[in-house]
């Protein structure tokens, strides 16, 4: 079954007169729902799901996307009735009316929306506390508009000139971090950030972020907390939801096992759980994740994924993301949550952000390590271990020794993401002189440096998490599921991304979560007894896909390959240069690791998505 292109979401534009029919015309012929609550504006919606709708009266209009889960207490906070019929653009508009704009503080749950209010005279776009819902505008002489999904500001027309950063942060980070897009006229809503539009300008503004307010308890205290408040972020999802339609992720991790067992409690029946595996026990979890079905009892699915399946999704990824998007666990998204849907479901619960407001990525553990390096007297580092590292020959453990020096000698975040290929390889060698000419290499950790200050004075452990909220999260794991999920044709929510649980999250002291060698290490001590102890224990593997085993081993991977990325006419050259992709092919066909496999992908990708858009 070949996926479906998401199209649900809204659209919303202001500017001059003139373009107005033409801008409606194209989006209803595009499948929109359209209003015009005023000479210079329009307001359009596609509702694909619940939640997508457009509301106008009286020369007032909201377009929205929604997955609300107070709604029964914004409700009553809306003084409307038990029962009383409402619309949900109408009960945005009701609260806009009773709080003014800061009425989002009290919303819960996903959402965006465009909110025009004839009175003020002013278009308000919104985009939820960690982007869940994803916000994008462009702006010209002409005016501001603002869409869901990049392919719907369309209708607006802009120019779709490649942003030569946004394809750097991209080979950089499999993702284009937000503001930046793949084109220059495009920008993402930052999470937690609206924006103000009157006259057809915009003026962006936070109205949201995560603050680090350690709570001076002890881990006794924390122990017997943290299930309290899972149990209570949780409980939200469950009325939000019909226990018959809902499906869970469920890896075998410590986030995913989480939401099965207290989905199974609080619905009082066995959740629906779905789960992927392969046929390389390197990426192969289903161990794991049946022993969180005995535990729980749970209602269980399984598939193995195939490269038949990659083969029949790749070629649909660019018309699915509007941009270039290299997380190839894509695959094991878009399978699991076609299982959920082949099996009733219509909403997929995902545990993403739970690494993130916990302290569970192994980085972190990491970042500890190079700190104790650090605390090595200076005159024994510099005089003595470096210089003798320095004269060794790059061989074995000599050469990870070397590698380990150079990352504990750099500063965060610049360390945190020293990992990476691009940061390891001199870029004259990766790419052509006139790519380089036109950006700015630094582009990616600049970004990250003022994420990274904006969350001081946090300690140091706190801002790699706060970093990974914003990139990791909202750039990479949201836009990942999201998408597969609605391509599938259900929609998906986060109950680790429940701001409540998220801001009491940030008051655990950063030494209780990670500590030397352990990381989530009070989550994981405060889930003793409830979840099973091979859980716990079991190392970090996520959804990893055995690309680089398949790339060798299935002949219609590697062909494909040869076709796109080791092609002469191959339109990554315009970026990359061929001698580096030779090296890089080499590189591959010698290592056993799947590094290079991975790093494959991500060439790929941009590669199919280059071909995509000149068709376009």
């Amino acid at each position: 079954m070949k996926p479906s292109i998401p199209q649900g979401g809204f659209f919303a534009w202001q500017g001059t007169h003139s373009r107005q029919s033409e801008i409606e015309a194209q989006l209803k012929n595009k499948g929109a729902t359209t209003c015009s609550p005023r000479n210079g504006v329009v307001l359009a919606c596609w509702s694909e799901f619940s939640g997508q709708q457009l509301w106008f009266a009286n020369g007032h209009a909201v377009a929205c996307d929604l997955a609300l889960t107070n709604e029964a207490d914004l409700r009553k906070l809306a003084d409307l009735a038990p029962g009383q019929d409402c619309r949900p653009g109408e009960m945005l508009w009701t609260l806009y009316r009773k709080f003014g704009i800061d009425f989002i503080d009290r919303l819960r749950g996903a959402f965006a929306f465009a909110l025009w209010d004839a009175t003020e005279g002013t278009l308000h776009v919104v985009t939820d506390f960690y982007g869940i819902r994803p916000v994008v505008y462009t702006e010209s002489a002409q005016g501001f508009a603002a869409a869901s999904r990049i392919r719907q500001l369309e209708a607006a027309g802009f120019r779709r000139d490649i942003d030569p950063e946004a394809v750097y942060q991209y080979l950089f980070f499999q993702a284009i971090c937000s503001p930046v897009s793949i084109f220059r006229d495009v920008a993402k809503l930052e999470p937690g950030m609206r924006v103000v539009v009157q006259e057809g300008r915009g003026q962006v503004a936070p109205y949201y972020d995560i603050r680090y307010n350690t709570r001076n308890q002890g881990e006794s205290w924390w122990r017997e907390t943290i299930p309290a408040a899972i149990e209570q972020a949780f409980r939200h999802y469950v009325p939000a939801t019909t226990p018959e339609k809902t499906g869970c992720f469920l890896s075998g991790g410590t986030d995913s096992s989480t939401i099965a067992g207290y989905y199974t409690r609080l619905a009082a029946q066995p959740a629906k759980t779905f789960s992927i595996g392969f046929d390389d026990p390197r990426y192969n979890e289903l161990d794991f994740a049946r022993i969180a079905v005995q535990r729980f009892g749970t209602q269980s699915h399984e598939y193995l994924v195939t490269p038949a399946d990659v083969l029949s999704l790749i070629e649909e990824l660019p018309r699915i993301y509007d941009e270039p998007f290299g997380n190839a666990s894509v695959v094991a998204a878009y399978y699991c949550a076609l299982l959920a849907k082949q099996n009733g479901v219509d909403v997929m619960l995902g545990g993403d952000g739970g690494d993130e407001i916990f302290g569970g990525n192994e980085r972190y553990v990491t970042n500890l390590v190079f700190q104790k390096y650090l605390q090595v007297p200076s005159l024994l580092r510099k005089a003595i271990l470096e210089p003798a590292l320095g004269v060794s020959p790059s061989i074995g453990p000599i050469h990870k020794a070397k590698r380990y020096v150079r990352r504990a000698n750099m500063a965060n975040p610049r360390r945190f993401y020293s990992y990476n290929l691009l940061a390891e390889t001199d870029n004259a060698e990766i790419f052509q002189p006139d790519f380089l000419a036109q950006l700015d290499t630094d582009c990616f950790f600049k970004r990250a440096q003022t994420l990274y200050d904006r969350a001081a004075p946090a300690q140091d452990t706190d801002r790699l998490l706060y970093l990974d909220m914003k990139f990791t999260i909202t750039d990479n794991d949201l836009r990942k599921v999201t998408q597969m999920v609605e391509a599938a044709g259900l929609q998906v929510q986060f109950p680790f991304l429940d701001r409540d649980l998220v801001d009491f999250a940030a008051t655990i002291p950063p030494d209780l979560k990670v500590k030397p060698g352990k990381n989530r290490y009070v989550f994981k001590r405060a889930m003793e007894g409830f979840l099973p102890d091979e859980i716990i224990q079991k190392s970090k593997h996520g959804m990893g896909l055995p690309i680089a085993r398949w790339f060798k081993e299935d002949k219609d991977l590697n062909q494909l390959l040869q076709d796109t990325v080791f092609s002469p006419k191959a339109r990554i050259r315009q970026f990359v240069r061929g001698d580096y992709l030779d090296r890089l092919k080499q590189a591959f066909l010698a290592d056993e690791t799947a590094y290079y496999g991975d790093n494959l992908w991500v060439f790929l990708i941009l590669e199919m998505w280059l071909n995509a858009d000149a068709v376009k």
